[in-house]
């Protein structure tokens, strides 16, 4: 394969003209900090921290939280840790051509190349590693880095050792800092002022897709991230299709029987993802329904009063075994981490993927998302807000009851 060509910004930049939210100067001081005693720990030469924007954009997360960056159009980014000497940010070659794309990152050695694995060649090299021990990270659990990035490392460096150490990264970065505790808080108000938009506006008669404007909507007033998730739906409770929300919306209008499916991804102009979702009924459910959200109800209290310190996925999984015993499924996680990227610890309850056991610490943050379904899908109910640890138990950073609202 043929390198692409190393670009550059060749200007003189001043960040401050440019307003991306950002962290203080201490904030990524105690990051850097972190990182470079995580690569003493493990005796690495350099760790590729890798990003991209899959997942809603969420594979960002660990690029954005040592460099502050995310680009557009991005097939994958890339944070090079040297052991010794100054991080390097790969980006797309487009990205790295413009100033305000190059100003966001902190990190002030931005290159870029149609395919990064030229620019993380071109470092290493430079820094001289070509026998030692590199760290990777992936964007996400069940994704990758690049296959040809790989070759490119292999075939560059014969005789390094390539060693992925992405749980041991992403626990590193559970417990949050203040400064992105309050993101966190900010984007549970928006969440919150989108369920609370949904309930004033939307009436019978009206589209789905009138139910994604005024989430969207919503957002975007309140100043969040977008795009971000948004997965909605809205089912008639007497025949309904299906129990599981929507990233888009379908034909359909709003009927006076109907129940809302809400799983928001809220996110705060930093990043950092708050999700929730209640339930909303038009008219009053059937005994079926009533049944789904008593079910509901009862796990959600049940898993957020075992969120404390030192709970495992055992004892949530127990907690949430309500749903199971009164003969629903379990879909969604009952629990999952947030912006590490989110699945990354802790994940548990789903009836199709492993759990990730994390022991719960003071300072962690989890969605609580409690979604029986009946055996075919076509049924279902949502209820989830997102939770910080406390030293005795948890807080919840939305703020609406977890109550159903009956329009």
């Amino acid at each position: 394969m043929t390198a692409s060509p190393v670009i550059r910004y060749p200007y003189e930049i001043d960040r401050s003209q440019y307003a991306w939210p950002t962290f203080s100067d201490a904030e990524f001081a105690r990051r850097h900090a972190l990182v470079r005693g995580f690569m003493a720990e493990h005796e690495l030469d350099c760790l590729l921290v890798t990003g991209s924007s899959a997942l809603w954009e969420r594979s960002w997360a660990n690029v954005r939280w040592l460099s502050n960056y995310i680009g557009t159009m991005e097939l994958d980014a890339c944070v090079i840790v040297p052991a010794d000497g100054e991080p390097t940010l790969a980006v797309l070659g487009l990205n790295a051509r413009l100033p305000d794309r190059v100003a966001r990152s902190v990190i002030p050695d931005v290159r870029g190349a149609l395919n990064t694995s030229s620019v993380i060649v071109g470092r290493l090299k430079e820094l001289g590693i070509d026998s030692g021990r590199i760290g990777i990270v992936k964007p996400a659990p069940w994704l990758s880095i690049p296959a040809d990035h790989r070759d490119a490392l292999t075939d560059a460096f014969p005789r390094a050792q390539l060693v992925e150490f992405s749980d041991e990264f992403w626990t590193m970065r559970l417990v949050l800092s203040p400064e992105e505790l309050a993101c966190l808080e900010e984007a549970g108000r928006i969440g919150d002022r989108a369920v609370e938009a949904v309930i004033a506006q939307l009436k019978p008669g009206m589209a789905e897709r009138d139910l994604f404007r005024i989430i969207y909507d919503s957002f975007a007033g309140d100043g969040a991230e977008i795009p971000c998730m948004v997965l909605a739906g809205s089912e008639d409770m007497r025949a309904p299709t299906s129990g599981f929300q929507r990233p888009r919306p379908i034909d359909r209008t709003i009927t006076d029987h109907d129940v809302l499916l809400l799983e928001l991804g809220a996110r705060d102009p930093h990043g950092y993802e708050a999700q929730t979702g209640k339930p909303i009924v038009f008219g009053a459910p059937p005994p079926d329904f009533e049944d789904l959200f008593d079910v509901m109800f009862t796990a959600y209290e049940r898993v957020t009063a075992a969120l404390k310190p030192g709970c495992t996925a055992a004892d949530l999984r127990a907690a949430g075994a309500v749903i199971t015993e009164r003969g629903y499924q379990v879909v969604a996680p009952l629990v999952h981490g947030v912006f590490n990227p989110i699945d990354a610890g802790p994940f548990v309850g789903t009836s199709h993927r492993p759990d990730k056991d994390i022991r719960l610490e003071p300072g962690m943050a989890c969605c609580v998302e409690i979604h029986p379904c009946s055996a075919d899908v076509r049924k279902g109910v949502f209820l989830g807000d997102t939770f910080v640890i406390t030293e005795d138990g948890a807080r919840s950073v939305n703020h609406l009851p977890p109550v159903l609202t009956r329009i």
